[in-house]
């Protein structure tokens, strides 16, 4: 990292040049030559970062122009060649705003579907989804997320259930599929003693081969030549900020791109191939809280895990690799502040080094509300706040977030009267990240693609059109 006070002398037009020189650094590896030709791919890994607005890409983007020297994977993506690009629209069946589960559904089984149904026509119908017809391949399957495994987007590639809500039911479809790596959150969809049923799901994997895993040191030494449980979190995996904050959940809990390494190194023993869709999940949780702590170190933490992707797509012409995401939310963007000036000639403030607070966050907004109460003073308020963001707010703010907590309007725009989202709110004041709502949006979304099969991607395209264009690569022979 670099020293701070040291870069910001630089100025932005510094690190902007910088970052510009460094595009081709090894952060982002070269796909294969030939890697784009038309073909058939053997193997298929697809990133999703959940709700993840085109800002808050950019924001990623520029806080590692600042402070790494570099920018990011999936960006850098696109000064390579044979590397395909295009927008994508995310609505669904009955929605102009899709939820993940319609769009995970999308590309899962080739048709828009309504919100909240998995796999699910209007009228009730069962959609097959992509997993299943990738196992009659022959080709291994894989999932990974830092939500509960059983969660709308995994299980849009293999789950079919008229609700996202039907996460026990989920859990145990994957089991009679057979999906042969899971790697996430969820433990009390499958352990007795959390489950409603009372149903042994544990016990059924075990019995069915699975090597069950519950901390990061039993997947790194997990066999390859076993399938796959693991379980890291009763709930979703912790926010990366909070994890990294932690040293037992540090030691304990894997990040994103330690599963994916961990998955791509045991589905690819496979020996006919294999697809997996990897999911960072907590982007989408981290925007709905207007949390710019937390959804920049979702997006960062999912921009390793493509990195471990290209890492491994590296030097093969066997690999269709797809980097996008479902929807966007919130909107968040770095609004300019530099050179601009009040009706009594006052400066807002720099842009840039508003921004750059952000490298000073050490814990989410969550961890914050979790330490406050209807009951908590404006001290304890400023207090609890400064520990997790180095940021003192004044009296007047502490005062408005106390307002918040007892549940007292004080929002034009309704959405913005939680607690929570007030102190999203409040922290623009410091960063310039500023927040259009709280929930998912219409916007087009980005889509990267090479390998096998990406020439089919370009331009605007509807999300269940990346249906096709994985059967196709893969050679499984469905038509939608």
């Amino acid at each position: 990292m670099l020293n701070r006070r040291d870069f910001l002398r630089t100025g932005l037009a510094g690190s902007l040049l910088l970052s510009t020189r460094l595009r081709g650094a090894p952060a982002t590896p070269r796909p294969a030559h030939g890697a784009s030709d038309p073909g058939q791919a053997r193997n298929l890994i697809f990133l999703v970062s959940d709700g993840m607005s085109l800002g808050t890409l950019t924001l990623a983007e520029r806080h590692l122009q600042r402070w790494h020297g570099r920018g990011s994977h999936w960006l850098g993506l696109y000064a390579q060649p044979g590397v395909r690009r295009a927008l994508m629209d995310t609505s669904s069946a009955s929605s102009l705003v899709t939820d993940s589960a319609a769009a995970s559904s999308a590309w899962g089984c080739g048709h828009k579907v309504r919100n909240g149904a998995i796999n699910h026509a209007a009228d009730g119908r069962p959609l097959t989804p992509l997993f299943h017809h990738v196992r009659e391949s022959g080709r291994a399957t894989g999932l990974v997320t830092t939500a509960t495994i059983t969660h709308a987007t995994p299980a849009g590639f293999a789950a079919q259930v008229k609700s996202r809500t039907e996460e026990p039911l989920i859990a145990r479809q994957y089991l009679d599929l057979g999906i042969n790596v899971l790697l996430g959150g969820g433990r009390k969809f499958f352990d007795p003693a959390l489950r409603a049923d009372g149903a042994d799901l544990l016990a059924d994997y075990t019995r069915a081969g699975y090597q069950v895993m519950t901390d990061q040191a039993a997947l790194e030494a997990a066999p390859a030549d076993r399938p796959w449980l693991g379980l890291f979190a009763d709930g979703y995996i912790p926010y990366e900020l909070d994890r990294r904050a932690d040293a037992a959940l540090r030691d304990r809990v894997p990040d994103l791109a330690t599963m994916t390494r961990a998955a791509l190194r045991a589905l690819s023993t496979h020996p006919t191939g294999f697809a997996v869709q990897i999911e960072g999940a907590r982007v989408d949780h981290a925007a709905h809280a207007n949390d710019i702590g937390g959804l920049l170190h979702e997006q960062l933490a999912f921009d390793e895990a493509v990195g471990a992707a290209l890492e491994f797509a590296a030097g093969r012409d066997d690999t269709l690799v797809i980097v996008t995401t479902d929807h966007g939310n919130s909107n968040p963007g770095l609004n300019g502040t530099g050179g601009n000036f009040n009706t009594l000639g006052e400066s807002y403030g720099d842009t840039a080094a508003c921004f750059d607070r952000l490298a000073d966050l050490r814990q989410t907004n969550t961890w914050v509300m979790a330490g406050l109460n209807t009951d908590s003073t404006v001290p304890q308020i400023r207090d609890r706040v400064h520990a997790a963001t180095t940021i003192a707010l004044t009296a007047d703010e502490c005062d408005l977030l106390r307002r918040a907590l007892r549940s007292e309007p004080h929002a034009a725009y309704r959405v913005r009267n939680s607690a929570q989202i007030t102190l999203g709110q409040i922290l623009a004041n410091y960063t310039s990240v500023g927040w259009a709502g709280t929930a998912h949006t219409t916007d087009l979304v980005e889509l990267a693609a090479f390998g096998p099969g990406s020439e089919a991607v370009g331009g605007l395209m509807q999300n269940n059109d990346l249906f096709g264009v994985m059967t196709r690569a893969l050679g499984v022979g469905v038509a939608v």
